[in-house]
């Protein structure tokens, strides 16, 4: 199922006529090791993380955040800025039931999975991104502000 979600990003850049690059690379989970396979820097990454946000009303939803490998997500700030009762990281369970991807393959396309997504406002700065696209061995690197074109995503200050 993971494999399909490479296709439907590749499908959807081609249309808009992106220009990206399909790197193709030993398994990874991590960020970390990640940015050492691709040969890129580990703030380049566009590290996908898939959250459970309680409502005040205490019903439950789920987004996407998309930050800086190199950062970590203050939910303190994010649970303030979508006024929500809690904000916590998504089991790998409930990842694996959103997206069909498990953890460190998940593609930073919310939209994919039906999901709202936040991107931190420090990715633009960056020359490129690069992000898991579906599976442990696929990625994809692309300029941030053909990112935003395609994904729309909210953008925000979410880094600690």
């Amino acid at each position: 199922m993971a494999e399909s979600h490479f296709l439907q990003i590749r499908e959807l850049l081609d249309k808009r006529k992106i220009v990206y690059e399909h790197l193709i690379h030993e398994h990874v989970h991590h960020s970390e090791d990640a940015a050492k396979i691709r040969g890129t820097n580990l703030s380049e990454a566009a590290k996908a993380i898939i959250l459970k946000v309680e409502a005040r009303d205490r019903s439950f939803s789920f987004i996407q955040a998309v930050i800086s490998g190199d950062q970590r997500i203050d939910l303190k700030k994010l649970k303030n800025l979508l006024d929500s009762r809690n904000i916590s990281l998504a089991s790998p369970d409930e990842v694996l039931e959103k997206t069909g991807c498990t953890i460190g393959s998940v593609p930073p396309f919310g939209q994919l999975f039906g999901l709202s997504v936040y991107m931190d406002e420090s990715l633009l700065e960056k020359p490129q991104i690069v992000f898991s696209a579906g599976t442990h061995h696929d990625s994809i690197l692309m300029n941030p502000e053909d990112y935003l074109t395609v994904v729309e995503p909210k953008v925000i200050e979410m880094k600690k």
